[in-house]
């Protein structure tokens, strides 16, 4: 990778939080290195948000720069675009930023994610506590406080908690969930970890505090309950009647099809209920077009909106449009289609905009 051609046009400097600048550069689709620490701070796609990412790539290329630390020539950030670009090779522009350790680097990553993704509450929660103990460990200091009251007197919890707009109480509860999340994941791998911050593992904070305590003395079986926690249980004769009742129109639902990988572990927009089946909106990957499939009650577990926070977005924007009663019988149409997906690519999102910029909503 050379960052300065000589028959490439100087580039505007970017300067970006946390790190020295750098220059884009574009380069063909090519091997970049990839380090798992790094990667393992970004929150993963779900399978419908990586569809809407490739459809996007594929139909625009690559418009935004992926981040390569330039000392280590390293990838930070880009992950997801960098893995469909090298799958089609499609070209793409990086920007080399300077850091003088990887301390730094992970820094700035978390700080990125904050920045610009929707995250669950756990999500937010482990990555300030990350970012908390990075700071702690930069400055020579323990890596948590032996004592909650300790939180009141830490520079690094105070200074957390005014950027955050929170308390240091808070700042240090974070870390303690991070502690926590690092121990079970230990147990039972990464997988585990984004299983707790995604809420699939049903799992609460305090439930996840009270694991990660037994598994220093019970190991063994908090890992075997880990395991439990992991797999897509799902009762074979549960009553229909009460099934049926958690199956409403336009509901969110979550896909067991073990037969069926191009839907299994899906979500989905319920599109109407019968007696013992109901047909689902879910997109079709290979078209990125939303397609109805039909599933009986006991392939589809009911999923609260509130556990997707970038979906719970989306949904409160087009319940603001349409409570004016003003939109034009085209705008109700693009909205409609619009509240069958669990995930917008980047031409659904510019529809969404362009009518709530009509409309003058912020």
């Amino acid at each position: 990778m050379q960052s300065g051609a000589d028959d490439r046009e100087p580039q505007a400097l970017i300067v970006l939080p946390g790190g020295i600048g750098g220059r884009i550069t574009s380069c063909a689709a090519k091997q970049l290195r990839i380090d798992p620490e790094f990667q393992s701070l970004i929150p993963p796609l779900s399978k419908d948000e990586k569809a809407a990412l490739q459809a996007s790539i594929l139909e625009e290329g690559c418009r935004d720069p992926l981040v390569v630390w330039a000392e280590e020539k390293l990838l930070i950030d880009g992950h997801n675009r960098y893995a469909i670009c090298t799958a089609h090779d499609i070209p793409y522009q990086i920007i080399e930023m300077s850091f003088d350790s990887r301390n730094a680097v992970k820094v700035w990553t978390i700080a990125n994610q904050l920045g610009r993704r929707s995250l669950t509450p756990e999500s937010v929660s482990y990555l300030r506590g990350t970012w908390y103990e990075l700071i702690k460990q930069s400055r020579g200091g323990k890596r948590l406080a032996n004592c909650q009251n300790d939180s009141l007197t830490d520079e690094t919890a105070r200074e957390l908690g005014e950027q955050f707009k929170t308390s240091p109480r808070t700042i240090y509860r974070d870390a303690k969930f991070t502690q926590a999340v690092d121990a079970l994941s230990s147990l039972g791998g990464e997988d585990v970890k984004w299983k707790i911050l995604t809420r699939s593992a049903g799992l609460t904070k305090k439930e996840v505090l009270a694991l990660a305590s037994d598994a220093r003395s019970r190991p063994a079986q908090v890992a075997k309950t880990l395991q439990g926690r992991s797999r897509k249980v799902k009762p074979e004769k549960q009553p229909a009647i009460a099934h049926h009742l958690t199956l409403k129109i336009g509901s969110l639902v979550e896909v067991y099809a073990p037969d069926r990988q191009d839907v299994n572990g899906r979500l989905g927009r319920i599109q109407s209920v019968g007696e013992k089946t109901a047909t689902v909106w879910m997109r079709h990957i290979p078209t990125v077009t939303m397609h109805l499939y039909t599933f009986k009650h006991s392939a589809l577990t009911a999923v609260p909106l509130e556990n997707q926070p970038g979906l719970q977005e989306i949904c409160d924007r087009t319940d603001r449009l349409h409570k004016l009663g003003n939109l034009d019988p085209f705008e109700v149409e693009i909205l409609n289609l619009l509240e069958r997906t669990t995930a917008l690519t980047p031409t659904e999102l510019q529809y969404l905009e362009l009518i709530e910029n009509r409309h003058k909503l912020d």
